[in-house]
């Protein structure tokens, strides 16, 4: 009877994600309505659980005296050593929050007090709904996004290497990402091969442009997703896509960055109408010769942090405890 209900229970959020969203690449494992402004470069919810702080910070690359926020996991005994700690940078998915990045820390923080791994930092990085984790295509027709990339390349990290105790190098700062999420952490790290050592995908949006079901979460960032000028916003999405990035710096990627990809096998991500979009990006990194770990969860469809948080599946913490087993 307990099966049944709970069978009833994920059929219904199902449905509901449904009705509101059509496109399960960008949907989040949130509950719906804890949505931000698609502008929000503040979080105006200040929610965060008991082992997390909310914190602003200023961000130059958009402009004199402007800031955005994030949410911060510190191990329980941060307070009471000098010592520092590697970084874990969460990237929500589209339509997401800081708040997002709950799961992680809940996740990370059970594997430091089982001693599964070594105590690190965690920051949720507030990056607008839908902001692609890139430098938004400015003047384009309907491109409301801004300079997403700037802000967390040269505002964010620095701030947090320099009010935090961290391990300030690529062997101390890693990147986890959820959908829209995963295509930035890969991006971030394989454009950045110098500031991140360890990246991880989970169920990331590693699409093309024509893969994305909600033309409007292509519009905010690149421009038109059809007709006069989608060309230039096909363009534009190219030449940010985590793929020219991999074989621009394929050898830079193969001696300094860990590689993760995960997805479900009943995720459109996994399998597209036949179209398996996380098997071809993970066949093309073969092709450049990047090593990765590859994952595929059974019976899992696109909401993967929440089977992990509902403890329907266990998180793979392990690539975390390899990436910073040094540090212990």
């Amino acid at each position: 009877m307990k099966r049944i209900i709970r069978y009833k229970s994920i059929l219904s959020f199902c449905c509901l994600i449904f009705i509101f969203n059509n496109s399960f690449a960008q949907d989040r494992p949130n509950r719906i309505q804890d949505s931000d402004p698609d502008t929000a470069w503040v979080s105006p919810n200040k929610e965060v659980p008991s082992f997390a702080t909310y914190q602003l910070y200023p961000t130059p690359e958009r402009g004199k005296d402007t800031f955005g926020s994030f949410m911060i996991y510190l191990p329980e005994e941060y307070k009471n050593t000098s010592k520092s700690y590697p970084v874990i940078y969460y990237l929500h998915g589209g339509n997401g929050n800081q708040r997002e990045g709950k799961w992680l820390m809940n996740e990370i923080d059970k594997a430091i007090k089982d001693q599964i791994m070594p105590p690190v930092i965690i920051v949720s990085v507030q990056a607008l709904p839908i902001g692609w984790y890139c430098n938004a295509n400015v003047g384009a027709k309907g491109v409301i996004s801004g300079p997403l990339e700037n802000v967390i390349i040269k505002n964010l990290v620095p701030y947090i290497d320099a009010h935090y105790r961290t391990i300030a190098s690529s062997s101390g700062r890693g990147l986890e990402g959820w959908s829209m999420g995963g295509f930035g952490a890969i991006r971030l790290a394989f454009k950045y091969p110098e500031l991140f050592g360890f990246t991880s995908s989970v169920a990331g949006a590693l699409i093309e442009f024509q893969d994305e079901h909600n033309p409007q979460y292509l519009v905010n960032t690149f421009g038109p997703s059809t007709g006069a000028g989608s060309e230039k916003s096909i363009e534009y999405f190219n030449a940010i896509h985590p793929g020219y990035y991999a074989k621009q710096n394929a050898e830079l990627i193969k001696n300094h960055v860990k590689v993760r990809l995960i997805v479900g096998d009943q995720d459109w991500l996994y399998n597209n109408n036949g179209k398996q979009i996380t098997n071809i990006f993970s066949h093309y990194l073969d092709s450049l010769g990047i090593k990765h770990e590859y994952t595929v969860l059974k019976n899992v469809g696109h909401m993967v942090p929440n089977e992990f948080a509902i403890v329907n599946i266990e998180y793979p913490v392990k690539f975390w405890a390899d990436a910073f087993k040094s540090s212990f």
